[in-house]
């Protein structure tokens, strides 16, 4: 901060389950919203100074009645106006009524269904046309024929799935089964012999947390019997990874940021990742959308000269900025951000970026604007990295 120069200090609410069901993503994302405000606090961030971001933070540990009451708690009594926080659908969907009755805002890091536009939510991660319909496009463009459909048995599961089914569906694809695992579930031997039974080439896999790594493994177990079969997903990430093993490999992902992305300062943010949480930290999407989100709230803090939700928000969207996902925009009207993009299959305990498209999509939350599936000869919107 420069001599003479006023410092302004707000709090900062980070609202994410470190415990619990899905405790991996939530960790991730804290970390990644943790490493921004330590820059932003060092005056390390370009076009933000004079900023003291103070964090107060809680963990409702996947538990959804928690959300709302911490939320409450932050909103009522923390001096809090802005909540970086929240990974399933089910928890913001919590949060977003007390939101609304103390006009604050959430800045949502995470990938999710769509069909939602609040006046209280920043939506940071992908929606549907950035994540599921290029990657179902991707999996008809190379013929699949037979399709298992299985997810997490709440609104990120229904939503994803009703999608993918709608759109394998119209392009004559046939969805043999399509079934849900309760959150945290992990028996899935059931799912296996359902799987075993109905042949598919394809299975479209939206589970998350531990029911999602259980059933890896057992397919994986499965497939060393001699029943390959591609598994796609809009929502695996290296937070993933550790817990997989070799049960992630072959599997594709779509996603707005993997380790292995190269663009502007993408070695410089690898190694501040490295200096603060060590060599061997795994950062995922999560991570990077959380330090965006967090770089973005400070740069509208910064234009709007206050704290005030709407004048931050008003400040900050509707130009391009440069993030680590590359150069994104906040709609100022469906308030979600365009994002870039990206597909990877694990292989070897990482993502391999397989195609990018290059520069952002627009988000389309209500998939008013997507073209129907119709016969490709490749990945549409994107472009082959070497």
């Amino acid at each position: 901060m420069r001599s003479g120069e006023t410092l302004r200090r707000y709090r900062i609410g980070l609202m994410f389950s470190t415990t619990g069901p899905y405790a991996a993503l939530g960790r991730s994302a804290r970390d990644g919203a943790l490493m921004a405000l330590e820059e932003v606090n060092a005056g390390d961030v370009s076009g933000v100074a004079g900023l003291q971001l103070d964090p107060v933070t809680a963990d409702p540990g996947g538990i959804p009645s928690d959300y709302e009451r911490l939320t409450a708690a932050m909103l009522e009594g923390g001096g809090v106006r802005h909540i970086v926080g929240g990974i399933t659908s089910w928890s913001r969907k919590d949060m977003i009524p007390v939101l609304e009755r103390h006009a604050a805002l959430l800045w949502y890091p995470c990938p999710y269904e769509g069909f939602e536009c609040n006046d209280h939510v920043v939506y940071l991660g992908a929606c549907p046309n950035q994540h599921l319909v290029p990657l179902v496009d991707h999996v008809l463009a190379a013929g699949a024929r037979r399709a298992f459909l299985v997810g997490s048995n709440y609104v990120w599961g229904w939503e994803t799935l009703r999608v993918a089914r709608e759109r394998l569906s119209a392009r004559g694809v046939e969805v043999a089964a399509e079934r849900f695992v309760p959150l945290g579930g992990t028996d899935c031997a059931r799912l296996i012999e359902e799987i075993d039974n109905h042949g598919p080439d394809l299975i479209v896999n939206s589970l998350i947390g531990p029911s999602n790594h259980a059933f890896l493994q057992a397919l994986a177990q499965h497939r060393e019997q001699g029943a390959p079969c591609l598994v796609v997903s809009a929502n695996q990430t290296e937070a993933d990874l550790p817990d997989l093993g070799p049960a992630a490999d072959g599997l594709l992902s779509m996603g707005a940021w993997f380790e292995s992305v190269e663009g502007p300062d993408t070695a410089g943010f690898r190694a501040r990742i490295a200096a603060r949480y060590g060599e061997d930290y795994r950062a995922s999407c999560f991570f990077a959308t959380a330090y965006a989100g967090v770089r973005l709230l400070a740069k509208g803090l910064a234009l709007a000269g206050t704290d005030d939700p709407r004048a931050v928000f008003a400040a900050v969207a509707g130009a391009p900025r440069q993030t680590v996902l590359g150069r994104v925009t906040i709609d100022p009207v469906t308030r979600h951000t365009s994002l870039i993009p990206r597909l990877a299959v694990a292989r070897g305990g990482i993502f391999q970026i397989l195609a990018d498209a290059g520069e952002a999509l627009a988000p389309d939350p209500y998939l008013t604007r997507v073209a129907p599936a119709a016969p490709l000869r490749r990945a549409p919107d994107l472009r082959i990295v070497s």
